[in-house]
């Protein structure tokens, strides 16, 4: 009967490591370059993907920065404002999962990077970890 006992005691812990890996996320916030484009002959816009994560619930919104004339310029960085989304969230063996999103395909973590698929660019894509 002690037997079990200790062995209840030596893998406790590991129980919760796994059930807690959902925290490795939190608070962190990952970028992605998308293709840069050009925009009627008139300059370059590069955009980037932002996952941004709480305890629940993940951010995914974009940044753009044009590189075109003054007038434009206003226009073409703000375009995606009103797309930014918020999700809730899982991990399931290194798979992240994104509750009712159509935005991405499997989305894997490697070591400090999300690495998947873009379902609106139809690119892949990959997420680096944001330091400050």
């Amino acid at each position: 009967m002690n037997i079990y006992r200790l062995l209840i005691l030596i893998f406790l812990p590991f129980l919760f490591i796994n059930g807690n890996r959902q925290t490795k996320l939190e608070g962190k916030t990952y970028i992605a370059e998308l293709p840069a484009t050009c925009k009627d002959g008139i300059g370059m816009i590069y955009t980037s993907r932002i996952l941004t994560f709480d305890k629940n619930t993940v951010t995914s919104s974009y940044k753009v920065v044009a590189s075109v004339s003054k007038e434009r310029k206003n226009t073409y960085e703000h375009m995606y404002d009103n797309l930014t989304k918020v999700y809730k969230w899982k991990i399931e063996k290194n798979v992240l999962i994104f509750e009712n999103c159509k935005e991405y395909g499997m989305l894997k973590i490697q070591n400090s990077k999300i690495i998947g698929y873009d379902n609106d660019w139809m690119t892949a894509i990959e997420f680096k970890e944001q330091t400050k």
